[in-house]
């Protein structure tokens, strides 16, 4: 199949290796740009850092944060805490609700945790970690900038019908790739094409938006998502 793929840049290069060795074409057209946010980091000491994003790091993390404890919201996420030099890190089972019921068992005494986040996040993470004993501080550290424009290989391909796939890997991508299809007149072939989200909140905006092939993978992992092709 030769499938369209909504994400930045060097996630997409990674969603396109993967496609590969599964057989798949893959065409790539961000629909966002990570940008970090200067946002001075809210005052410590914290029990432990949550990170529903691995985008998350594009903060500069210094020796004190590192040695605090982790909490991710999935295990690719752990894997770039890791790389940065976070030494205690937990991986949740991909969602935000898992993430919580992690740092529930995590930190059962509570205490504060400090929440990368960015500038689009989901609205009640931090209800959820106040539910889980935690008394969360949300700390900005990155956004996701729409791109103004599909790529020239993405026009392309929609305007020859040559789609037979979309992934979409957040709700915010996939407002953005709903704005930019209709920017560029390709509604008709973007919407013949299956439809392939992460979740079903990622999936929400499609549905609104008239799409009849929708697809949701089983987990919010890319494993899921990629097996729900």
């Amino acid at each position: 199949m030769r499938i369209l793929v909504f994400r930045p840049q060097a996630a997409a290069e990674r969603t396109a290796a993967r496609l590969s060795l599964l057989g798949h074409e893959a065409v790539l057209t961000p629909a966002t740009r990570i940008v970090p946010v200067d946002t001075p980091r809210p005052e410590g000491p914290f029990a432990a850092i949550v990170v529903g994003s691995a985008n998350s790091f594009v903060i500069a993390a210094d020796d004190m944060i590192r040695a605090v404890p982790v909490i991710a919201v999935g295990e690719r996420t752990a894997e770039v805490a890791r790389a940065r030099g976070f030494t205690d890190v937990e991986s949740a089972d991909g969602d935000r609700i898992a993430m919580a019921a992690l740092a529930r068992r995590r930190f059962p005494a509570g205490g504060r945790a400090l929440v990368l986040q960015g500038r689009d996040h989901k609205a009640d993470t931090m209800a959820l970690l106040a539910d889980a004993g935690l008394t969360p501080v949300s700390w900005i550290v990155y956004a996701a900038a729409a791109v103004e424009a599909l790529t020239s290989e993405a026009e392309e391909a929609l305007h020859r019908e040559q789609i037979d796939a979309v992934l979409h890997y957040s709700r915010r991508s996939a407002e953005v790739a709903l704005s930019l299809v209709d920017r560029a007149h390709l509604g008709r072939p973007f919407f013949a094409a299956r439809q392939v989200c992460l979740s079903p909140d990622v999936a929400e905006p499609l549905r609104r938006a008239g799409a009849q092939q929708i697809v949701v993978a089983v987990a919010p992992r890319e494993e899921a998502l990629l097996a729900a092709l």
